[in-house]
């Protein structure tokens, strides 16, 4: 049956229409999708089209390329290739490469394998989980970023500007103060330009009889007291102004600091994957500094030259409404022209930030890999790119200040045309006696301190700017959604039995490449599993999914039979216990370190856990004994002693679930000899799920599970694996191999 709804949708070009709809006789079509790759590697259409009985592949000239029953397929599948990925199908006896496209449409084909595959075992197409197609900017046409709710090039800056504000919103009083100190001050600013007028005007001005100066009494004195108390409030003003503006400005980047830094604990371990480490260091550290600078900056400056803007401008029309009319048209091109700019310069601070983040990462990579560097000798190399990358950033900065170069004259010369304009103007005046000298002296301060505001704010674009663009950086993390969060409702579970499930768990890091595909497996309460197979057939990956750093794409994970995304989070993770092949110590001492998995544990409790990890022993033969610091990364420590102090800190954890990745793969003998009698104490009564190639680990696990290319392809006992000569046996063969040829090495 010919679906016209689904021609129209995907768009089927006239000349397939009718081909497709002869061909399709009975059928109903299910699937139209075009590729952007020919079946030679060139650039080009094919159509692939399928319905509820058969496949199609038609070229974009309506040749048909493939044609398959659905009945005799047993899978579709998504392959990666060099720069671009294919879709395969698997009929039992042979595999067919059926269309070509570019990784841009990964999306797509990969829904489509999964709505073939549901097609194939009869189930309906799935409606809910499916991948979301990008969301295109209607203003600038660009895809927003999944993570985004919102386009980030289009962001409405005044709401960024107000969302800044937000934050200072607990400071309301100081604020208020602020505002109060401005607006005396502004008052007291307005005093200055009209004693003019009364020195011009009055006290120098003779009388036209006696030639004297008959006003030079007592109003000069009261002229002087005038200007005496405006220099006294200006100095207190400034004073308290100072302290209270920069008081908020640190208070309220403290709160975004936090805001920021409580983000990054709340989000996955996916947006740490995809972003780099030096340049998140750098929204924290430097992007919250820049949003100090606009608080401290130009929130005052902003305030008082409104309060300033609208004070004066009383005073001028009070002078001469006339001549304030002409004052107010180099006003109209200044905002024109403001507006115009801003968002030029606006792209300059972007790529400026940018250039700066990508330094920070260069740093942070080199001084986290010094060891590395220093062992072979890479320091040159280093230094070259670390030139390279420093004057790209260079070269950004002096592209932008060369942009603001051009656009700040101009503005200036707009606000010197206004005062051109009021000596002309106010000239023609004067001679008509419309105005007084001492009016004009005193309107062309009040002018000087009309335009201030406007004169400022232009070299506060730069600020502005600078800011907003990082304020935006730093919304950014603020704004990102975690992929892992608790339900609305979530099932606690404050004591978990153990067991663990995986019920056709499909997943991978890119959604597109499943590094674990369709896994299931049952693990009981207080069984010890194994986890064998090769770099990354997916064992670390199964470790990930168990504590829910990642979830799964298709399938489930359960604990004691509730579905994993359903457990409260805090609950899970705090019954699992982790002893990883890369011990990662935080700076500080081996005391705080075994006690960071229990906050609040007595010494007694963290010196019993020490003895069970046999790590008490090494401890107190050091200087300080728990006290001792062990440095960056935990750098003053052997790898063997950082791994115990690991164990110990499991064990203070005392976890339901235990996780042990690798945990003796880089110790001596004697030192795995110790670790192996810590784990045998650590492991008895939970769960426990060792990666290890090992023999002295594999032979305390009840069950061995060998794995592939993200499937499980043997289980069984030490005993059962090694009999059926499969995967097992060839590993533990090639390690057998490996160690006697490294002890005959060491022989001679």
């Amino acid at each position: 049956m010919y679906n016209k709804m689904t021609m129209e949708k995907e768009k089927l070009p006239s000349y397939l229409r009718e081909i497709v709809k002869s061909n399709l006789r009975e059928e109903k079509l299910l699937i139209v999708l075009s590729s952007d790759i020919k079946a030679d590697g060139s650039f080009g259409e094919e159509w692939l089209i399928v319905t509820n009985k058969k496949l199609f592949v038609y070229s974009d000239k309506g040749e048909k390329l493939q044609t398959l029953k659905l009945s005799e397929l047993k899978e579709v599948e998504v392959v990666d290739l060099i720069g671009s990925s294919a879709l395969e199908v698997n009929t039992g006896k042979h595999i067919y490469r059926i269309i070509l496209y570019s990784n841009a449409r990964n999306s797509e084909f990969y829904q489509v394998a999964e709505d073939i595959n549901n097609i194939i075992k009869g189930k309906e197409i799935a409606t809910k989980g499916r991948v979301k197609q990008k969301v295109i900017c209607e203003i600038c046409n660009h895809p927003i970023p999944e993570e985004f709710g919102k386009c980030p090039k289009c962001t409405d800056k005044s709401k960024t500007l107000l969302r800044i504000m937000s934050f200072a919103k607990p400071y309301s009083m100081t604020i208020l103060l602020i505002v109060l100190a401005m607006v005396i001050g502004s008052f007291f600013g307005l005093i200055p330009p009209y004693l003019s007028k009364l020195f011009i005007d009055y006290i120098l001005k003779p009388d036209p009889v006696t030639k004297t100066f008959t006003n030079s009494g007592w109003l000069i004195w009261a002229t002087i007291g005038l200007f005496l108390s405006y220099a006294a409030q200006q100095l207190f003003s400034g004073f308290f102004l100072e302290r209270l503006s920069g008081s908020l400005g640190f208070k309220t980047v403290y709160d975004v600091r936090a805001a920021v830094y409580e983000k990054l604990q709340e989000l996955s371990m996916s947006y740490f994957d995809k972003n780099q480490t030096g340049a998140i260091l750098a929204r924290v550290n430097q992007d919250t500094g820049e949003l100090q600078r606009l608080l401290v900056d130009f929130v005052p400056v902003t305030l008082e030259g409104i309060i300033m803007f609208f004070g004066v401008g009383a005073f001028l029309v009070f002078l001469s409404w006339e001549l304030t009319l002409y004052i107010l048209i180099p006003i109209i091109p200044t905002v024109i022209f403001l507006k115009w700019i801003f968002p030029k310069v606006r792209t300059y601070f972007h790529k400026f930030y940018h250039k700066r983040s990508m330094l920070s990462v260069l740093v942070n990579d080199s001084v986290s890999g010094i060891r590395v560097i220093k062992a072979f000798g890479q320091e040159k190399v280093e230094i070259d790119k670390f030139k390279k990358r420093s004057g790209e950033y260079r070269d950004s900065g002096i592209e932008m200040v060369r942009q603001w170069g051009v656009y700040h004259p101009i503005l200036h010369l707009f606000i010197m045309f206004g005062t051109v304009l009021v000596w002309y103007i106010g000239g023609e005046f004067i001679l008509r006696n419309k105005m007084s000298l001492g009016d004009i002296v005193a309107y062309t301060g009040y002018l000087s301190m009309f335009y201030n505001p406007i004169r400022t704010l232009t070299r506060m674009v730069e600020t502005i700017s600078n800011s907003l663009s990082a304020a935006e950086r730093v919304f950014d993390i603020v704004d990102t959604e975690p992929e892992i969060k608790d339900n609305h409702v979530p099932v606690e579970m404050k004591e978990i039995q153990g067991k663990i499930e995986f019920d056709n768990a499909t997943f991978g890091y890119n959604k597109y490449k499943p590094v674990i595909k369709r896994m299931s497996l049952e693990i009981q309460p207080n069984e010890m599993i194994g986890l064998i197979g090769r770099s990354g057939a997916g064992k670390s990956t199964m470790v990930n999914l168990i504590c829910r750093l990642y979830d799964v794409n298709k399938g489930e994970i359960r604990i004691d039979g509730v579905d994993i995304k359903n457990i409260k989070l805090s609950d899970l993770r705090s019954q699992i216990g982790i002893v990883l092949q890369e011990t990662f110590l935080f700076n500080g001492t081996i005391y705080d370190n075994i006690a960071y998995a229990k906050p609040g544990a007595s010494r007694e409790e963290v010196i019993r856990a020490s003895i069970a990890a046999n790590a008490h022993e090494f401890i107190i033969k050091k200087p300080d004994g728990y006290d001792t610091d062990v440095g960056e990364r935990g750098n003053s420590l052997s790898g063997g002693e950082k791994q115990m102090v690991s164990i110990a800190r499991a064990i203070l954890r005392n976890p339901r679930i235990l996780i042990l990745d690798e945990a003796t793969s880089s110790v001596d003998v004697q030192t795995e000899k110790k670790i192996q009698d810590a784990l045998e104490k650590l492991t008895k009564n939970r769960t426990t799920i060792a990666i290890a190639h090992r023999l002295s680990t594999l032979r305390h696990c009840n069950r061995l599970i060998a794995i592939k290319e993200g499937k499980i392809v043997e289980v069984g006992t030490h005993k059962e694996l090694m009999a059926k000569k499969g995967l097992f046996h060839k590993l533990i063969t090639m390690q057998r191999e490996f160690s006697e040829q490294a002890s005959r090495t060491r022989a001679v």
